[in-house]
């Protein structure tokens, strides 16, 4: 890998947010996520022409959550307080209070990959050793947790459907920001009655559902594949943490148009500051010149993460559960060894 000074020098050219290009992307995000809800509220039960309007809406409103992502960073505006105000203002759209959320992203990367701070990501991670050493019902509790239904189909729903209406990290930046962003909520929910009663809220449901289910599994993938890098510091550096500890996601071009490129999460992490919009190419042109080597990772493979389980300290990379044969052999080696 090149030097960490080498890779930052070559993102600064790309650390730059271009307010015309930025916002042109939230316009046309935002115009195309009214049209559809409009038209599936309008069109509630024609269900050939309300499944693709709910799919639609969820995509839309995951790249409203994107651009939203963006001005966590404050990387998506030039200025500090457009990124802000915008981040505010899309929160009823993208299920998440803007100063609770930039706190407890801003801690997730700060400790990207670090095992001493797992508690700043958003899906727990055990390591085998852990997992030796847990008594039978926290063993019984983690598997539940991590199972592809609870962390892909209900987990995210009830992450922002529930949990992020109240976060108690939340209390930490103001509660204020916590009341205004659920009261744009429940104004917006109230339009959306009001417009179609409650079908139209089943189909906004349903579109914030699927966002939920799609969306919760690229946080999982990115952090989650057979070779990723956790550690602890000073063992532990910021570029490696970033560009080993993150993967991208090789989904193709429509899901980058989607997701506001957000697969690209190697270089995200390295450089926070560089604007979805122009991540990808960034990305392309540090991954032509030789500065990073990505773990890629294609769509299905990316399904096969889900078997990732546990990290193996010792060999430094994710595993399923262990059998109880591979229990009782790792349980005899230590015995020996001891």
């Amino acid at each position: 890998m090149s030097s960490t000074s080498e890779i930052f020098s070559a993102t600064q050219s790309f650390a730059r947010s271009d307010d015309r290009r930025a916002w042109a992307e939230l316009v046309v995000t935002f115009v195309l996520y009214v049209a559809v809800m409009i038209a599936g509220l309008a069109t509630l039960g024609n269900w050939w022409i309300t499944l693709p309007t709910v799919l639609l809406a969820s995509a839309m409103g995951l790249r409203i959550y994107m651009i939203q992502h963006d001005c966590l960073h404050r990387s998506f505006f030039s200025s500090r307080k457009t990124n802000d105000l915008t981040g505010t203002l899309l929160s009823p759209i993208a299920m998440t209070p803007y100063k609770a959320t930039r706190y407890i992203h801003g801690l997730h990367h700060t400790y990207v990959g670090d095992l001493e701070r797992r508690d700043s990501f958003e899906i727990f991670t055990m390591t085998l050793a852990e997992w030796q050493a847990a008594p039978k019902w926290k063993r019984l509790h983690y598997r539940i947790y991590r199972s592809p239904v609870v962390l892909i189909l209900i987990g995210p729903f009830i992450l922002f459907g529930v949990l992020r209406r109240l976060p108690l990290y939340g209390f930490k930046t103001g509660v204020g920001d916590l009341v205004f962003h659920n009261v744009l909520l429940a104004a917006y929910l109230g339009i959306i009655w009001w417009a179609a009663g409650w079908a139209g809220l089943g189909f906004w449901v349903a579109s914030v559902y699927f966002a939920c289910a799609f969306g919760g599994l690229i946080p999982y993938i990115v952090h989650n594949f057979e070779d990723v890098r956790w550690g602890r510091r000073p063992e532990l550096t910021f570029a490696s943490a970033a560009l080993e500890g993150s993967a991208m996601l090789n989904w193709g071009r429509l899901f980058d148009l989607v997701t506001l490129n957000i697969g690209y999460h190697d270089l995200h992490h390295f450089n926070a500051k560089i604007p979805g919009y122009t991540l990808r190419t960034a990305h392309a042109t540090l991954d032509a010149k030789g500065l990073i080597q990505s773990e890629k990772i294609g769509f299905l493979e990316g399904l096969r993460c889900l078997r990732w389980k546990l990290f193996d300290e010792e060999n430094g990379r994710m595993i399923p559960f262990p059998s109880k044969a591979t229990m009782r052999k790792r349980q005899n080696t230590s015995e020996t060894v001891g």
